[in-house]
């Protein structure tokens, strides 16, 4: 586990108990880079260690779960997932924070009720996600515009449901990264807003945004 000085600001650990190179491929993964750094196992595998290293974690607290890889593509064992889930309900003191590109194939696990589930959006197209997401049983439902690589076009009900927005920027400097307007921070702020929906703007945010570098939580 990392943290909890991690640079994720919207989580206090981060938790990957499946590690390996992620398949998705995206071309701005940082995980994807360090893997090829630094030569790390590519093969995509349960890790029984990290498993086991949530148990130290006595203090409440918020844990991303695979921050490094996908967690709901076809790479990783359903069985694999469903241990997962069962370590989490064995740690009711924790909120647990999962993140996806493929939230219906989210929606055929049985969460806890300590646990938020979100689906990230990069470019438009917040209709798709956020319907699938709506058949996840959890407290809170998320969405994360990161990285924003585009502008975002909303329809009246795209956020309904939905009880967190995070907005980020793309890292790293990457040939062709692309750099967000401002133009399309505020409208998803202002969409966020009309539906009384907390806004965490990363850190990495703030040089191309010149409005308040609003950092709020749920409070489910």
């Amino acid at each position: 586990m990392n943290g909890p000085n991690n640079p994720i600001r919207w989580t206090d650990y981060t938790w990957n108990p499946v590690k390996g190179l992620c398949p998705v491929g995206c071309d701005y993964c940082y995980a994807r880079r360090i893997y090829k750094r630094f030569h790390y196992d590519p093969t995509i595998r349960l890790d029984e260690k990290e498993l086991m290293a949530l148990l130290k974690l006595r203090k409440p607290a918020r844990i991303f779960v695979g921050s490094t890889i996908e967690l709901f593509g076809p790479w990783c064992k359903y069985g694999w997932l469903e241990m997962i889930l069962s370590y989490v309900r064995r740690c009711p003191q924790h909120t647990f924070q999962f993140l996806t590109k493929f939230p219906a194939q989210m929606a055929q696990f049985d969460f806890p009720a300590n646990c938020w589930c979100g689906t990230t959006v990069s470019y438009d197209g917040v209709y798709r996600n956020a319907y699938a997401l709506q058949a996840v049983v959890v407290p809170v439902r998320f969405i994360s515009f990161e990285p924003l690589h585009s502008a975002i076009l909303f329809d009246e009900s795209d956020l309904n449901d939905i009880d967190w927005v995070i907005i980020g920027a793309e890292t790293g400097n990457r040939k062709g990264k692309i750099i967000p307007e401002e133009e399309w921070i505020f409208d998803i702020v202002d969409q966020a807003d009309k539906w009384n929906i907390p806004v965490f703007l990363k850190d990495n945010i703030e040089p191309y945004y010149q409005g308040e570098l609003r950092q709020e939580f749920p409070q489910k």
